[in-house]
């Protein structure tokens, strides 16, 4: 999911989103690879959650930690440096870390080896499993633009060449993984459509990394059948999938869903994960987005991931 600054937050959601039913064009349901990586074995899917800049006031909450097996940290500093994820990794609450990049811009054209030692200084003193980044046209962290769901992504064949180039390269210099994460934007620009754009990533030897509320709200914004768009996901090469809440608002008399990680997930979006377990032979890792979420909405959303992967 798109990571701080970009995710809607408590209180300005009016609702969270309508979802369409499976098999049916509209109608309603209201939701409350490298040497370090090894394909995962059938059933082995791991289950994390996404963790951002450590809060003081709100403490260490292993609790929801010690349900999962990983976290996937989205926050703005150096995973060693940040309290939370100290405390997780020191006292074993969990046992590995996953890293959702917030700077690269995957789609630009990236001096590798420059951008693979920024990354690795900003790692020193952690050993991420994977890491993964949106493939969007932007940098996140609030660097260019406080509000991104109105900037186009770019869905074109030169930005995939340049997309599954860097990611590849990446990997090799980082000697972990990096996966390319489908975008929420409420716009397209370019001549593919979002599951073409996957598709075209992964015929240049790209893997990904599934966001299943971007890709569902992205669907039901667009007037498209989740379903049909579903059967054309390349599920060979998802390694890792996100799923999070989704919530409606208002924009200019339109109503949009967007990411919501205060949230659990809808209904409809876990079935979508039952699917793609079921369907991704490499799939090693789901992480829950919710890092900003009150335990009680964390362990409900755990609750149901769980019963849908069951």
């Amino acid at each position: 999911m798109t990571r701080t600054g970009t995710t809607a937050r408590a209180g300005t959601a009016e609702a969270e989103a309508p979802a369409p039913e499976r098999g049916t064009d509209q109608g309603t349901e209201q939701g409350t690879d490298s040497e370090q990586e090894t394909e995962a074995e059938p059933g082995a899917v791991r289950l994390g959650i996404s963790l951002s800049d450590f809060v003081p006031e709100r403490g260490h909450t292993d609790d929801v930690y010690r349900r999962v097996s990983y976290v996937e940290y989205g926050g703005h500093h150096p995973p060693a440096k940040d309290a939370g994820v100290r405390h997780l990794l020191d006292e074993g609450v969990v046992a590995d870390l996953g890293r959702h990049l917030v700077s690269v811009e995957l789609p630009d054209v990236l001096d590798i080896e420059d951008e693979a030692r920024r990354i690795a200084e900003n790692h020193a003193g952690t050993a991420p499993c994977y890491m993964v980044t949106d493939f969007g046209f932007w940098r996140l962290g609030g660097r260019d633009e406080r509000n991104l769901w109105f900037r186009p992504a770019s869905l074109t064949h030169e930005v995939a060449e340049r997309i599954a180039r860097n990611v590849e390269g990446l990997s090799r210099e980082l000697g972990a993984p990096v996966h390319a994460e489908n975008p929420f934007s409420l716009t397209h620009a370019g001549e593919l459509s979002p599951v073409g754009f996957m598709r075209e990533l992964v015929a240049r030897g790209a893997t990904l990394c599934f966001d299943i509320g971007h890709f569902y709200a992205g669907c039901v914004n667009a007037g498209m059948d989740v379903w049909r768009e579903l059967e054309q996901v390349p599920f060979e090469a998802i390694r890792v999938a996100h799923i999070a809440g989704l919530s409606k608002v208002g924009y200019g008399g339109r109503p949009l869903v967007i990411d919501n990680h205060n949230v659990p997930p809808l209904k409809g979006c876990l079935e979508v994960l039952r699917i793609v377990k079921e369907r991704s032979p490499g799939l090693g890792w789901v992480t829950y987005e919710a890092e900003l979420a009150s335990t009680e909405v964390q362990h409900r959303g755990l609750d149901a991931i769980e019963r849908a992967m069951a």
